[in-house]
């Protein structure tokens, strides 16, 4: 490892002295930092360019040291925006397909707002952290409101196709940030979990990268302009012990100082402020235990209920579990097999009743001598029973629907694997008329085909459909779990419906797997 004698403040590159005495640090070991270079989003591109072409005042704000990353989509992108330009950037994006996300209450903070966009290309989603004014400190609080956006933005320049804020902005605004951020019960949890190692390595990285470029008179005036009521030695102290990893109680003192030189620029009084900190701890320790994952964003359009239709062998299954791990790391996702509902007590009892006619069949049967025979699940004996038995699941399909519906309703993205479209008769639809094979039902079998057919007539069209088109002999090939005429006939009336009247996007299922996955992620995506 090079040994170096930095001074905060003053450049590598140059012999000038520091602004101020003050400014001195030890010897610290640099950790190289050599990774390849990422290929670059295309829309990210597309985006900075159009924020160019229509003058809008942006540049991105912080840890710039690793911006190859993040122009490859690998994390989010800190835009800071001028307010007056806030309408125009929202445009921009939203007419390259970008989609604004809330987050939920207790994380929402003033003037910071997320955008995503999907990277077709890369297969990523982009995420734009927009910030209109800019708020630091820790994690759960954010407490410290810094008016200084028009200085950063007139200090940027245009970088390596991003607009970039001076080094010595960004220095000063880094030592500040990283201070506020301190928090000692989070250092010693992090070390006795192995990862502060790469925290500080991170640190060390970043401040090293800034501090090669800065140039030490323009340091100085930048700090007066920005940070007025901060002592020099106050932040030299600061970056010292952001080098050197000083001891939690050190940095409990100096984070604290700091938070006394910027209380004027506070949101809340430091006690509230610490309290309120405390609270979000706990409560975030809470809702992960209960709901085993944290909260997600929600998309400001809205929740949807997306259905995904296919026959059998046509990748229904594989599509929605990969939508269902492709949102649900950012947005809050649910996953569910209409198809295939949750079993109520009266369906566990027909189910029973089932099983006890089927078995007495064979007990009778054996009796007399006839061999038993062996239970077929594609065509089941048709009697009144088994007709009850569909009707519990009609009733089943519809109760799962409605909590489906409320999901979407509060704002989630809800994923349905198959969804009764009424075009199918073969899946997903009635079933004790089509039993009757065209006869005069009996009274009671009138009254259990209405009521079966006001369950799904209460079943109204999800907010996107997707329909997976395969060929038959496609399907027969892939699905050889199942018996060839059953599948035949399910992918066949799949096939030859009609969809022109409804709002159903056709897939062409026969594709290679990735290419079909693609595509329903770009139509999912469109709608939502």
């Amino acid at each position: 490892m090079q040994q170096i004698n930095l001074q905060l403040g003053t450049s590598l590159r140059r012999t000038a002295p520091p602004a101020s005495p003050a400014f001195n640090s030890p010897s610290v070991e640099i950790e190289p930092n050599e990774t390849a270079c990422p290929v670059r989003s295309e829309l990210i591109a597309l985006l900075l360019s159009a924020l160019e072409r229509e003058k809008v005042s942006y540049c991105h704000w912080k840890s710039n040291w690793r911006i190859d990353e993040w122009l490859a989509g690998d994390g989010d992108l800190d835009l800071l925006v001028e307010r007056r330009d806030l309408n125009v950037f929202a445009f921009v994006l939203a007419r390259l397909g970008f989609k604004k996300a809330l987050v939920p209450p207790r994380a929402d903070l003033p003037g910071i707002v997320n955008f995503y966009g999907y990277d077709a290309g890369l297969r990523k989603f982009i995420h734009i952290h927009a910030h209109y004014q800019l708020v630091l400190g820790h994690d759960a609080s954010k407490n410290y409101r810094l008016p200084i956006e028009r200085s950063v933005l007139a200090s940027s320049r245009l970088q390596d196709s991003i607009r970039q804020p001076s080094p010595e902005m960004e220095l000063a605004i880094f030592i500040v940030r990283m201070t506020l951020k301190y928090s000692a019960p989070e250092y010693l949890a992090r070390r006795a979990t192995g990862n502060l190692g790469e925290l500080r390595r991170n640190i060390r990285n970043e401040y090293h990268f800034l501090s090669d470029l800065i140039d030490p008179i323009r340091f100085g005036d930048t700090i007066r302009q920005i940070l007025p009521t901060v002592d020099p030695r106050l932040l030299n102290d600061c970056g010292r012990a952001l080098l050197l990893d000083m001891s939690a109680a050190r940095m409990s003192r100096l984070r604290r100082k700091l938070e006394r030189a910027l209380e004027s620029q506070s949101r809340t009084a430091i006690v509230r402020e610490r309290s309120k900190r405390a609270v979000k701890a706990v409560s975030a320790a809470v809702v992960k235990m209960r709901l085993k994952t944290p909260n997600r964003k929600r998309l400001e359009s809205g929740g949807s209920l997306v259905a995904v239709v296919g026959g059998d062998g046509s990748g229904k299954s594989t599509c929605t579990s990969d939508l269902h791990r492709w949102l649900g790391k950012r947005f809050e996702t649910h996953l569910v097999h209409l198809g295939m509902p949750p079993k109520s007590a009266l369906t566990i009892a027909s189910i029973g009743g089932v099983r006890l006619q089927r078995l007495h069949a064979a007990v009778w049967g054996f009796f007399r001598g006839r061999a038993p025979e062996s239970f077929d699940p594609f065509n089941p004996d048709i009697n009144l029973i088994q007709r009850i038995r569909w009707l519990c699941t009609a009733r089943d399909r519809y109760r799962l629907y409605k909590k489906l519906r409320r999901f979407a309703s509060n704002g989630a993205i809800v994923l349905c694997d198959r969804f009764p479209t009424g075009k199918l008769s073969r899946m997903d639809a009635p079933r004790i008329e089509r039993s009757l094979d065209g006869r005069q039902p009996t009274r009671i079998e009138r009254f259990l085909i209405e009521k079966e057919r006001s369950y799904y007539q209460r079943i109204l069209p999800p907010d996107q459909l997707i329909v997976l088109r395969v060929e038959p002999e496609i399907a027969i090939e892939r699905k050889l779990d199942e018996p060839t005429e059953h599948v035949s006939i399910r992918s066949k009336e799949l096939w030859d419906a009609n969809w022109s009247d409804t709002h159903a996007k056709l897939v062409d299922a026969g594709q290679p797997r990735e290419k079909v996955i693609d595509e329903v992620r770009s139509l999912v995506w469109a709608e939502l």
